[in-house]
């Protein structure tokens, strides 16, 4: 209880209190919530997939078969779908009713970093160290096409709301915009030399928000594809950024590792700092939910913890 007076006295607004989700056995680098905002999906260094509900942390699924760490997650916008990236060069999509993998998606040259649903579900975007993002059709498994131009590790990507755009971030130091009709690269963002950690495109099309290494975060219009401003997020490294539905808040998470990370919150037209919250380990993936009532944050303490905000 202590935690949650805490929390409390950080969101001054806040009705409710931590959630924490316990089970997995190795430190969680993602985390995802449905489109609903019920359920949320986590993906550990354990080499499993879980399902939770987010309202009572109570796990709803167990999913493995993955024989390396799992990097990332994300679940279809109809839920019946979760898509997982691992270590072991692959990304597999689950059936969430049978529990069971539909399909094992094997062409990258290494780790799986990233994946994204398209807004109707039908496609699916994974990024690779092997410097490339793979474009999946999700209910046959082939796929479309092999986006090529990163130097380096490709570590988030994820699709625009009116899927027109793919956003990519790399180790290389740049954020690329692609088109979803073409595949084509249609503009190359630098982020002044630092590794791109985590990207995030606001649900109104209007900004661009990449967490890098050593963390800054930094913001763009996503219009002009013109900086807007630099924040100095965290301390060690940010590993990821989110905004909220309406765009108008930008959330970040970061840390040194196996030390206790921190969750901020920022005016996403300003700049300015609203509320930091002390997290109990490395923040290494954040989610808020599309209802935007509830943060969920993945640590390297092998928890995830949901903060249940207006």
């Amino acid at each position: 209880m202590a935690a949650a007076i805490l929390l409390i006295h950080l969101l001054p607004a806040a009705a409710g209190e931590l959630v924490p989700l316990r089970g997995h056995t190795g430190w969680v680098g993602a985390v995802a919530f449905s489109r609903d905002g019920r359920q949320i999906v986590t993906g550990s260094a354990d080499r499993t997939v879980r399902l939770w509900e987010a309202a009572s942390g109570k796990q709803l699924t167990l999913l493995e078969g993955h024989k390396d760490i799992v990097a990332a997650v994300a679940i279809s916008p109809d839920g019946k779908r979760i898509a997982s990236g691992s270590y072991e060069h692959s990304a597999r999509i689950w059936d969430v009713e049978s529990k069971r993998s539909e399909r094992v998606l094997s062409s990258h040259r290494g780790a799986v970093m990233s994946v994204a649903f398209s807004p109707d579900g039908r496609t699916l975007a994974t990024a690779g160290i092997d410097s490339t993002i793979n474009v999946w059709d999700v209910a046959t498994g082939d796929r479309q096409a092999t986006l090529r131009g990163h130097k380096s590790w490709v570590n988030a990507v994820t699709f625009s709301a009116d899927a027109k755009l793919i956003a990519s971030g790399s180790s290389d130091g740049t954020v690329r915009i692609w088109n979803t009709a073409t595949f084509e690269a249609v503009t190359t963002i630098d982020a002044t030399k630092a590794e791109v950690r985590a990207i995030a495109l606001s649900a109104d099309g209007s900004s661009l928000a990449a967490a890098l290494r050593y963390g800054a975060v930094r913001v763009w219009d996503a219009h002009t594809w013109k900086p807007r401003f630099e924040l100095a997020a965290h301390k060690g490294d940010a590993w990821s950024a989110a905004f909220t539905p309406d765009g108008k808040t930008i959330v970040t998470g970061g840390g040194d590792w196996n030390q206790p990370g921190q969750v901020k919150v920022f005016d996403a037209t300003t700049g300015e700092l609203k509320t930091t919250i002390e997290a109990t380990g490395e923040v290494l993936s954040i989610a808020v939910s599309p209802t935007g009532d509830k943060l969920a944050a993945a640590c390297g303490n092998k928890t995830v913890t949901i903060w249940d905000v207006p």
